[in-house]
């Protein structure tokens, strides 16, 4: 029996393998096994393959993406091929196809040998002697090679031509071994149930260029998906080997968690956009590399802060969502009917842009409300309403006030029979309202690397979330100063005030803190009680990060010290504590503070002497109602709490920086490091299984 050579699949048929390739400048590259496995028992029709993120239709030989906007691919069956130096490296070989009907010859010949070269044929002599002339290849032929003992198939030039043509090719049959990326991890894990937007950020136009080498969002988020499913399926396995040494039943697949992106970069940088067309003939022709990112990165910035190009950022970003959101449950079927969980992640602009699509769900949400209580009650007052602390957002639809747009503008009334508010927004500015919001309240929000501080800060929004603090305080204090009054009220009203609202009355009324004259003391709340539609949000930053800003300060009052500002928690794993160079770090700067605040307690001791002196004086009112001011410690000692957060008590998180850190050098890289950081990605999926 001769030995062959290149036969990779020895079987008696070949296995068919599916490969795609974008244009005739790359190599075809195969799918996932399952994919093709799936391809073959089609019988032509369309199979959704790559776990549900693409589509291949056989009969018309392409591949097109369900949720990127990037060019279809073409795709082919093959199972023989013919060898040749790779065009990406030239010491590796890569394989192509060949199309149906010559790899249909190629076999038949192949066959014949074989036939020919077993215990009952008739001797290969007369098989080596025959040409098969390749329908798609009308310069070559396909011929089988013996030189001594072994046989191989060859692609000739026809007539001998083989200084025009090109010289004699190997053939190989079947594709041989190979795997994909991401293949094994992400079948190794049960269905989705976590689906997560990912909304990119500024520069997204240039990152896009073929000749940039920075990855696009969709490359990024393909990467980060891979790696997180990884995690994902390397923590179960080791779970699996725990539960088999401890003799107990393995634990359940994890469940899948999908990532999609979100682009909105064309709607400002399309070739269309008139001001797109002013820019480049404005701009010099000299360094044009650095242009480019002035042109392509800070005009982001600059651009989201118009109404205009906030509104048409803000409508597409939403109608993606939605459209995508639709796609996605026609093809995870099951998604909706087993509790599927939908979640944001903005970067950079993107994590602005995501605060503002939660601030119109917010806007949309309360009218909700508002229509429902008065549709069920009959008045627009609500009762208790000093306690609900503020009215949400006012939206001034298309109308202008002094000639500027108006939009989603945040205010806090003063009281229940006040409609002076304070100027600010914490929302975007916009010329009309928009038609549409997200389909769905987010498990979560992560924002990655974001300027947010910055943008709420320029829109007024520190003023608007003190004023919210401010009004919860009077609102609180108005219930105790009149309680007998309020319980009477809401004895006679009983029947129309949810039980809901009554409880939460008492039980605050009734666990307030009380001093020493059986007054009941009222303590300002820390922090603002503003909040968004998100089951959790996450601030989250590189300590070296130029472009990230915090939020929590902008929830405390505006006369907090700096030192009175809660420092962000390190972002860690679960059942994880900070690393041990980290520990050290925050040894030096506890050591740090503690010598500040003993020199300030040094300092307010006589102060201190005076107020207890002050105390003993008997109050000409003994029954009136004291409202305290904020400790000056309040904020240093004792957990800090953002209802921002939502099931979060905390919204700012810092990465903890390496061992070896320049913070200057860090800056360099730290803005695009988040997709790739470890604890970033096991956050994500320890919130991901939260329920």
């Amino acid at each position: 029996m001769p030995t062959w050579e290149h036969i990779e699949d020895g079987a008696s048929t070949c296995t068919t393998v599916w490969l795609s390739r974008g244009d005739e400048t790359e190599e075809w590259k195969p799918l996932r096994k399952v994919d093709c496995r799936a391809l073959n028992e089609s019988h032509g029709a369309p199979v959704v393959i790559d776990g549900g993120r693409a589509t291949v239709d056989p009969k018309r030989r392409v591949l097109e993406y369900s949720f990127y906007n990037i060019p279809s691919r073409q795709v082919i069956p093959a199972t023989w091929f013919y060898r040749e130096e790779s065009k990406s490296n030239s010491k590796e070989i890569s394989v192509v196809p060949l199309l149906e009907q010559d790899s249909a010859k190629a076999e038949a010949l192949y066959q014949k040998a074989v036939a020919a070269s077993s215990s009952l044929g008739e001797g290969i002599s007369k098989v080596l002697k025959e040409e098969v002339y390749l329908e798609n290849d009308k310069d070559h032929r396909v011929v089988v090679s013996k030189i001594g003992p072994i046989l191989s198939m060859k692609k000739r030039p026809r007539g001998g031509l083989v200084n025009v043509f090109g010289a004699i090719t190997d053939l190989q049959r079947g594709y041989g071994e190979y795997t994909v990326e991401g293949e094994a991890e992400e079948y190794a894990l049960g269905p989705v149930r976590h689906l997560i937007f990912v909304i990119h950020g500024v520069g997204e136009a240039l990152w896009s260029r073929n000749d940039v080498s920075m990855p696009s969002i969709v490359e990024e988020v393909d990467r980060t998906r891979a790696a997180l499913h990884k995690k994902q399926a390397d923590d179960w396995k080791l779970e699996c080997e725990k539960a088999t040494r401890n003799q107990q039943p393995l634990p359940p697949r994890p469940d899948r968690i999908e990532l999609l992106p979100i682009e909105w970069y064309d709607k400002i940088h399309s070739s269309s956009n008139a001001i797109m067309k002013t820019l480049k003939g404005t701009t010099l022709q000299s360094i044009p590399a650095l242009r480019a990112i002035a042109n392509d990165v800070v005009f982001d910035v600059l651009m989201y802060l118009t109404p205009e190009f906030c509104q048409a950022v803000l409508e597409c970003v939403t109608d993606q969502i939605n459209e995508l959101y639709v796609k996605f449950k026609a093809i995870h079927t099951h998604f909706e009917s087993q509790n599927g969980k939908c979640s944001l992640i903005g970067h950079s602009l993107g994590s602005v842009i995501a605060w503002d699509l939660l601030s119109i769900l917010k806007e949309r949400t309360e009218a909700e409300q508002r229509e429902k209580w008065e549709s069920n009650t009959g008045t627009s007052v609500q009762p208790l309403e000093h306690l609900s602390a503020f009215h949400g957002v006012s939206v001034a639809g298309s109308s202008f006030d002094n000639g500027a747009p108006m939009g989603y503008r945040a205010y806090a009334a003063k009281d229940e029979h006040s409609n002076v508010a304070e100027n600010g927004i914490w929302g975007p500015s916009l010329l009309k309202k928009l038609s549409k919001t997200i389909p769905f309240v987010p498990h979560f929000t992560f924002f990655l690397g974001s300027p947010l501080g910055l943008f709420l800060t320029l829109r007024g929004a520190h003023v608007i979330f003190d004023e919210m603090r401010i009004v919860l305080e009077k609102a609180e204090l108005m219930a105790l100063m009149d309680k007998a009054e309020l319980v009477a009220r809401m004895n006679e009203a009983e029947s129309t005030i949810p039980k809901t609202h009554k409880e939460i009355a008492d039980t605050w009324i009734e666990n307030k803190p009380k001093t020493t004259n059986n007054d009941v003391e009222l303590v300002p709340p820390p922090s603002s009680p503003f909040t968004l539609p998100s089951g959790a949000i996450f601030n989250i930053f590189h300590p070296s990060d130029p472009v990230a800003y915090r939020i929590e300060s902008l929830l405390l009052p505006p006369d907090t010290n700096e030192s009175e500002l809660p420092q962000p928690v390190y972002l860690v794993k679960e059942g994880k504590g900070v690393r041990l160079h980290v520990k050290a770090m925050q040894m030096g700067d506890d050591l740090r503070r503690s010598f500040a605040q003993t020199h300030k307690s040094v300092s307010s001791l006589f102060a201190n002497v005076l107020e207890s002196a002050a105390s003993v004086i008997p109050s000409s009112n003994t029954n009136s109602v004291k409202a305290s001011g904020r400790p000056a410690s309040s904020l240093v000692h004792g957990p800090h709490k953002f209802k921002l957060g939502g099931s979060s008590d905390r919204v700012d998180y810092v990465l903890q920086p390496g061992v070896i850190d320049n913070e200057y050098i860090s800056a360099v890289t730290a803005h695009s490091s988040y997709f790739r950081n470890h604890d970033v990605l096991d956050f994500i999926i320890q919130n991901a299984n939260m329920r």
